[in-house]
């Protein structure tokens, strides 16, 4: 029994020993026995891990609690500092020279050499060159801590792959797609997700700006009519509205959420037709029976291409997904579109 007890406790302390991760080595060239400092490189924080006076012959050796994701550390002797790779319960050795801390060498951690390569990549090349040997990097494995700070990398306060850039913003997202497969609650691959999905909206709102600015500017003072039939078969054109606010739908049945579109649609009529608000719908849907028994009931006009989505009226108003919505003014100006509701409601009344 005493004996089953010491290896379950030896057992236990192994494990424990296991879950640290070790950094030791030599840094010369500097203060004898000067402070050298393990540091956490967080999102926006750099935190001390652990200090230690370096011996009289620079070694030194630190042990701290593995991180549970992939991350960044550094060791930092005054403004010197060598960044570290950290990925598991390793030993890096890393050897350097206080003068030169890009010349370091490391033991047991090629992600830590990579990340040193591309510190004096960005040091010594052009911005152009830097940036193609990095991208070179993260493609090896996206999902690497590696390629991560390859992504997030700067260059003076300047970020070296720019957010705003379209070129760019294809291997950041690259990079924040892999890490949110394989880590999904990492801190970093929240950040840098939100970050790209937050500047792809903002790229899909400017293109839709950019395109409605460029429809208006062709077609102002123009009303660009539509003439289809209805459920009854009665064909009822757009400009029948004319004098009215009109909300051009171009929908379909076979939306994902079609009956939670329609009720947020009927909200919207509830509560502006009385003020002059029209809503004309416009549907592809090829089964005519199905598409009349969905819309009979509805209290606007809904009305049926022929020819589905490769009707006419589709290029004439630029319709490049489904749904979207136009906002006609009562002189027959259109004024907006809109993808989905963000905003509808604001463009609705200041034209009623």
């Amino acid at each position: 029994m005493k004996k089953l007890f010491l290896l379950i406790v030896g057992a236990a302390l192994l494990s424990a020993c296991s879950q640290k991760f070790q950094v030791k080595g030599t840094l010369t060239g500097g203060d004898p026995e000067a402070t050298v400092y393990l540091e956490h490189v967080g999102i926006t924080n750099i935190d001390v891990v652990d200090s230690a006076r370096l011996a009289k012959d620079g070694s030194f050796r630190f042990k701290a609690e593995r991180p549970e994701y992939p991350d960044l550390y550094r060791l930092r002797v005054g403004n010197r500092s060598i960044l570290l790779a950290v990925d598991s319960t390793e030993t890096i050795g890393v050897t350097a020279d206080l003068s030169n801390v890009l010349d370091a060498q490391f033991e047991n951690s090629p992600e830590s050499e990579a990340i040193l390569a591309l510190r004096r990549s960005l040091r010594d090349n052009s911005l152009a060159d830097h940036k193609a040997f990095a991208i070179k990097q993260m493609l090896v494995d996206p999902g690497s801590i590696v390629a991560y700070y390859a992504a997030m990398q700067f260059k003076g306060s300047e970020p070296v792959f720019s957010l705003t850039d379209k070129e760019d913003l294809k291997y950041l997202r690259a990079v924040a797609t892999s890490w949110q497969v394989w880590k999904p609650e990492c801190d970093r691959t929240k950040v840098l997700c939100r970050q790209v999905l937050d500047q792809m909206k903002d790229n899909r709102i400017q293109e839709n700006n950019a395109a409605m600015a460029a429809f208006i500017a062709e077609n102002e003072n123009t009303f660009l009519d539509v003439n289809l039939p209805d459920e009854n078969g009665d064909s009822i054109a757009l400009s029948s509205l004319r004098g009215k606010v009109i909300l051009l739908d171009f929908c379909s049945t076979e939306i994902e959420g079609y009956k939670d579109y329609l009720f947020s649609m009927r909200d919207r009529y509830n509560k502006y037709h009385a003020k002059g608000l029209e809503v004309y719908q416009v549907y592809p849907d090829q089964n005519r029976l199905l598409w009349e028994d969905q819309v009979r009931e509805l209290p606007w006009t809904t009305v049926r291409t022929q020819n589905g989505l490769v009707d006419p009226v589709y290029s004439l108003y630029n319709v490049q997904t489904i749904p979207t919505i136009y906002l006609i003014n009562r002189k027959g100006e259109v004024m907006g579109r809109y993808i989905g509701f963000a905003n509808l409601n604001e463009g609705i009344e200041a034209l009623l």
